[in-house]
């Protein structure tokens, strides 16, 4: 709705809420409820209007975005029903004009073209896909549970994660503590009987947090059973057999992606300056370079670090580029807050990564810089409308941590490094602070107080990803799995 200035903002995105990414390896593990890890757009955002829909391509020159909604969706599907089997059809699009253009996108899974990737991998940077893998890894404890096969058994009891970033590294290590204490549940699996196998293609884990706590997090894992296999990739993972570039094979049901991500496809149809790396040319006012009218943050935005260039003795002014340098493009938490959190981009430093020849170095996409360059950013394009002069975006780099399960951490803040209880004590008492409103702050303190109190669940709802199964068995559209 209109604001008393008679400014209207309008947010597009494919769901209404937005996710609070730090929290979901505890979703997955069961200590925080789903519902609480997502924060609603329009109760957050009473005076905006959200519009859930996805930007196909961006026409700047009239400033209009071409987009596609629920409503969209429905009538090309009514109409691909009528019309019968036919060339697939490219959606249809309404138009949306806009006066100033704001692109955060974020960033998407980067896959690679890893032979039987597509169909058995699972990825981890949604709260859908947090859930679904924890339904996923307690389905396979009944498998493993419910068979006399000891290849189908082994096969159920072994899971495979691919990266070593903070998603791959917590996701892990919150599942394996899940999975081992949901083991005492279960007459004839032992917790020695799980296998957990990291595969990272570099030489360490968590980078983010130095190379003295990244050790710490490699032996924790390490003495807790957890295969870490550093220095190889996945070469196959074809008839669910996951075959590493160390030569073994391992057969399992469960291989989850988390080796990275890349900007948002959205940003190549934009027709708007882009880095090598496909991410948007920015200045240091997180305008578009050479672009007026269009603004970005995040995952998105190359800007220029303005900290990492007085470290090295550089300058930059509101209209330098750096889009040119050959920006890091690691796994990401672009829904996050965090001064104390550097996100997951692999390779990039304090600052903002490379650092190598003449051109300035970026700031690296992850969630410490996107949260702060969005308040930057509002703030001068609200300056701008007004007539002044935006300011350039700067923000030193404060820390990381990361959480290896229940009472393990790692954490090097304003250069302290912390590991174990008080390292993991930090990292929920920062994202507590950090989650957007009183109400999830609350729910979430409570979900942990009652975790504390009680045991964990370890019940598979694995039914839900299919609601109407049972309603179609009892109306006859399907038969039972054991009727002829």
């Amino acid at each position: 709705m209109p604001s008393p200035s008679g400014i209207t903002i309008t947010i597009l995105d494919p769901d209404p809420y937005m996710t609070y990414q730090p929290f979901l390896p505890e979703a997955a593990a069961g200590s925080i409820s789903p519902r609480h890890v997502v924060v609603p757009l329009r109760r957050v955002l009473p005076r905006c209007q959200v519009i859930v829909g996805e930007a196909r391509s961006i026409d700047h020159e009239r400033r209009v975005a071409h987009i596609t909604t629920l409503a969209t969706a429905e009538a090309d599907a009514a109409r691909a029903a009528q019309s019968g089997p036919g060339p697939r059809r490219e959606p249809s699009t309404l138009e949306l004009p806009y006066t100033e253009l704001v692109l955060a996108p974020g960033s998407v899974s980067r896959t690679l073209p890893v032979p039987g990737l597509a169909e058995h991998g699972i990825g981890f940077k949604t709260v859908e896909e947090a859930i679904g893998l924890r339904n996923h890894v307690l389905e396979q404890l009944d498998i493993a549970s419910s068979t006399r096969d000891p290849g189908v058994r082994d096969a159920a009891l072994t899971f495979v994660f691919v990266g070593g970033g903070y998603a791959g590294v917590e996701a892990l290590a919150e599942l394996e503590d899940m999975a081992r204490y949901a083991c005492r549940y279960y007459h004839n699996i032992e917790a020695d009987d799980l296998r957990f196998l990291l595969v990272e293609a570099s030489d360490r884990i968590l980078p983010e947090v130095g190379e003295e706590m990244g050790g710490y997090a490699l032996r924790e894992l390490r003495a807790r059973n957890v295969d870490v296999r550093l220095g190889t990739r996945l070469d196959s993972c074809e008839g669910r057999i996951a075959a590493l570039s160390d030569g073994s094979r391992h057969p399992t049901r469960t291989l989850v992606w988390t080796a990275g991500v890349k900007p948002h496809p959205l940003l190549a149809r934009t027709g708007l300056p882009l880095t090598s790396r496909g991410r948007l040319q920015c200045e240091t006012t997180l305008r578009v370079t050479g672009t007026e009218h269009a603004w970005a943050a995040g995952d998105a935005a190359a800007v220029p670090d303005l900290t990492a260039m007085d470290d090295i003795g550089g300058t930059a002014h509101s209209g330098d580029s750096a889009s040119r340098r050959n920006d890091a493009a690691g796994p990401v938490r672009n829904d996050a807050a965090g001064p104390v959190r550097s996100g997951d981009a692999a390779s990039a430093s304090h600052g903002g990564g490379d650092r190598g020849g003449a051109e300035p170095p970026l700031c690296a996409p992850n969630a410490q810089h996107a949260v702060r360059q969005a308040r930057c950013l509002a703030d001068n394009v609200a300056a701008v409308l007004e007539g002044a002069e935006p300011t350039p975006y700067r923000h030193a780099y404060a820390g990381s941590v990361a959480s290896l399960g229940l009472h393990k951490g790692v954490a090097h803040v304003y250069g302290r490094k912390f590991k174990g209880y008080p390292a993991w004590f930090m990292h929920r008492a920062y994202h507590l602070s950090r989650v957007p409103t009183f109400n999830r702050k609350a729910r979430v303190l409570a979900e942990w107080v009652l975790s504390g109190l009680f045991k964990r669940e370890i019940v598979s709802l694995g039914s839900l990803e299919h609601p109407r199964a049972e309603f179609e068995m009892a109306a006859g559209t399907v038969r039972r799995p054991d009727t002829d």
